[in-house]
């Protein structure tokens, strides 16, 4: 009968297979794979890691199953104890701002490139470039 079950789980289960869902199985497991990574790499141990989080060993154990789902608090909470980045996110690009003047017979007046496409901001008294 046991057999039976599982194969009627694993049918429907493969019916209803939802790539979201298998997306996130994939990314729990990266993530709690690093975070052993890490661990293995600083000569730590996951009860390391439950006294430096204030956690208990059994939970952080299930966390490195990779059935657990993080949150970004929890993720952030082990990279600051662990002083490096399980996920890496690359910084947003820094703009710099900018007006272009020329000098014609003693007045300033706005450049054609400054008229451009470029630096068009609706309502904006300085300009974007990017």
């Amino acid at each position: 009968m046991e057999n039976t079950r599982n194969n009627i789980i694993s049918d429907w289960l493969e019916k209803n297979k939802n790539p979201e869902i298998d997306k996130l199985v994939e990314k729990n497991l990266a993530i709690a794979h690093k975070i052993n990574e890490m661990l293995k790499d600083r000569g730590l141990k996951p009860a390391d890691l439950a006294r430096l989080l204030d956690k208990k060993p059994s939970e952080i154990s299930k966390w490195l199953t990779g059935t657990h789902t993080f949150t970004t608090k929890t993720i952030t909470k082990i990279e600051t104890v662990l002083g490096d980045d399980i996920i890496h996110i690359e910084p947003l690009k820094e703009y710099v701002y900018l007006k272009v003047f020329v000098n014609q017979e003693d007045d300033l007046e706005e450049t054609t490139f400054e008229n451009s496409e470029v630096f068009t901001a609706e309502n904006s008294f300085d300009k974007k470039v990017s």
